[in-house]
């Protein structure tokens, strides 16, 4: 991890009505479920994942939308859909 100070004027955008993207992965491989949560905050989508899990591996994104493009950030977890060479570090060790 690294961290620094930084000038909060650098910020031009908000978003106070966040949307947030939670995916279940099943550990057979049958597939995953992709859940969309609106008109809530980060506590209590964290509330939310426990209790719908199931037991399966999850990822959360906060979800942004522009005229043509859903932009995701990750906040918690990893695309395991994507190849695990390209997994960051702290992945590898976690989710191997």
């Amino acid at each position: 991890m690294k961290s620094r100070l930084i000038d909060p004027r650098d910020a031009n955008l908000e978003d106070d009505a966040p949307t947030y993207r939670v995916y279940f992965w099943a550990d057979d491989a049958s597939g995953k479920e992709e859940w969309e949560l609106t008109e809530t905050d980060l506590d209590a989508v964290l509330q939310w994942i426990p209790q719908h899990s199931n037991g399966r591996s999850h990822s959360l994104w906060a979800a942004t939308r522009e005229p043509g493009n859903v932009t995701l950030v990750r906040l918690r977890g990893i695309d395991l859909d994507a190849a695990s060479d390209t997994w960051p570090d702290w992945a590898n060790q976690e989710y191997r």
